[in-house]
């Protein structure tokens, strides 16, 4: 099962996007309130109904977690400890780590960007303790990492994130049902 954190603030197109494929390619993905409750509003103003609060899940054992951006959302998930402590868990334990546009700060900020990464355009800015680059595509897989750039790359992000949990078969065969090829 992958986790997928929600706060207030996050980007509507990538959380929904990530959540779809991940589900389409028969991936449990758990959405998680970092909140006490549920419903938690994007940064569009779309509430959606995470299926549990972030708090009840923190000893449940996790194939990676995945962070949407959404400026809002990442400042928000940088005030969870809970969060961070999870995040580094996974990644001691060389599971999966992923952030699209904005929540590559949140890794930066943990000192996990160890390699050259995507984020949105000028995120990279905020970042105080990475000495790579941002790269100008889409999405980059570095060992159990994989940043993104921004909502245009979602779909793109998660099929990498396909890849890296099941096989590239599955990814072509989902790429065919989405239209993508």
């Amino acid at each position: 099962m992958v986790l997928l954190p929600i706060a207030e603030g996050f980007e509507e197109i990538e959380l929904v996007s990530i959540a779809d494929v991940l589900r389409r390619a028969h991936i449990d993905v758990l959405i998680a309130s970092i909140h006490s409750s549920v419903f938690v509003r994007g940064a569009h103003n779309i509430t959606l109904k995470a299926d549990q609060v972030f708090a009840e899940v923190l000893n449940d054992d996790f194939e990676g977690i995945v962070l949407a951006g959404g400026m809002g959302g990442v400042q928000n998930m940088q005030k969870s400890l809970e969060l961070k402590a999870m995040i580094m868990k996974l990644y001691h334990c060389k599971k999966l780590i992923a952030g699209i546009c904005a929540a590559p700060i949140l890794l930066d900020e943990l000192e996990l960007l160890n390699d050259d990464f995507c984020c949105y355009p000028s995120c990279e800015l905020r970042m105080k303790n990475t000495k790579k680059q941002r790269l100008e595509q889409g999405v980059h897989l570095n060992k159990n990492l994989i940043t993104g750039t921004g909502p245009a790359f979602a779909i793109e992000f998660a099929l990498k994130i396909v890849q890296f949990l099941r096989t590239q078969e599955r990814v072509s065969e989902l790429q065919r049902e989405l239209l993508l090829v």
